[in-house]
């Protein structure tokens, strides 16, 4: 983790955990304003919250949804064991801190401590981390899950012109067109074709917001509709290769995507999108053409996580 490539460009790890196996909830209570609180006193969540500063399990424990409850832990585990892990720290002293931006970040106890880089999303069941050693580059990503039962009703009842236009303070009118247009490559029709089409049209949301996240600033920065990407194409998922993958987690790399603002091609980002399971996209922005992506690594909270905090 976080070594340094041939180029002197430091090498970015990626992560992935989900939530559901590590903390399936015994009771039937998935929300409320005490759910959280309910699930707390399962032995396994309360030992994963054991891990948090109190004002961090204090956050958790305010959501109202468990799912939500529970991705929030995760989010904050996985920064927790990032920056143990990079830096070289105890867990105790793993103190995370927000930079100018809002963006979570850690700032050593001194200059002479490892830095880190990190980013994180969630959706779904699935949280997402990217970090590297060092502070030389930014790194972004976008966890999405396609969730098409709850999509396609709402665009057979606006149309699908008119539901990409809903969405159109995020993308170029160039990216409008392209996402209204498009079409896969293979013939479909019915819910077959809307969900190809939906797919696509999240390939393009977790690029953007991949990038933005890296620059640090929000989906509403005023440049967002100067930014476009081109030639965006869909990574399939495992189960529609004709290579077995191991538990049909990952599926296709995407990486050839064009990166257009005002006019100009961009040449300094490396962006990744990578298809996982049958319903989920993550994508990855770093601000060096030069940068490693080491492949996704689907972590064990016990064996990847806790580990990290009985090692500090």
């Amino acid at each position: 983790m976080g070594s340094v490539d041939n180029l002197g460009s430091p090498e970015v790890f990626r992560w992935a955990l989900d939530v559901q196996p590590e903390w399936p909830c015994s009771n039937a209570i998935k929300s409320g304003r005490d759910a959280a609180h309910q699930w707390a006193l399962e032995d396994e969540a309360r030992q994963a919250l054991d891990l948090l500063p109190s004002e961090e399990r204090e956050k958790v424990l305010r959501f109202y949804h468990i799912r939500d409850a529970k991705l929030s832990l995760a989010s904050q585990l996985l920064k927790h064991c990032a920056i143990a892990r990079t830096c070289s720290v105890p867990w105790a002293e793993t103190i995370i801190s927000k930079d100018q931006n809002l963006k979570p970040c850690y700032v050593p106890a001194n200059e002479a401590e490892n830095q880190i880089e990190f980013n994180i999303s969630h959706h779904g069941s699935i949280v997402a981390l990217v970090g590297c050693t060092g502070k030389d580059l930014q790194v972004g990503v976008d966890v999405v899950q396609i969730d098409s039962s709850k999509d396609i009703p709402k665009v057979r009842q606006e149309g699908w012109s008119s539901w990409v236009s809903t969405y159109e303070v995020v993308f170029s009118n160039k990216e409008v067109q392209d996402i209204i247009s498009w079409e896969p490559s293979e013939p479909l029709d019915g819910d077959s074709l809307l969900k190809a089409k939906l797919r696509h049209f999240y390939a393009h949301w977790c690029l953007k917001e991949a990038y933005v996240k890296m620059t640090g600033e929000a989906l509403m920065a005023p440049w967002l509709q100067d930014m476009e990407f081109r030639n965006v194409q869909v990574p399939r998922a495992a189960g529609e290769l004709s290579i077995i993958q191991e538990a049909h987690d990952w599926g296709e790399i995407f990486s050839d995507v064009e990166i257009w603002r005002h006019g100009r091609k961009l040449t300094n980002v490396k962006m990744e999108l990578q298809a996982f399971r049958v319903d989920y996209l993550i994508g990855t922005a770093v601000s060096s053409l030069a940068a490693s992506l080491a492949p996704y690594k689907l972590l064990d909270l016990r064996r990847d996580v806790y580990s990290a905090a009985e090692t500090g």
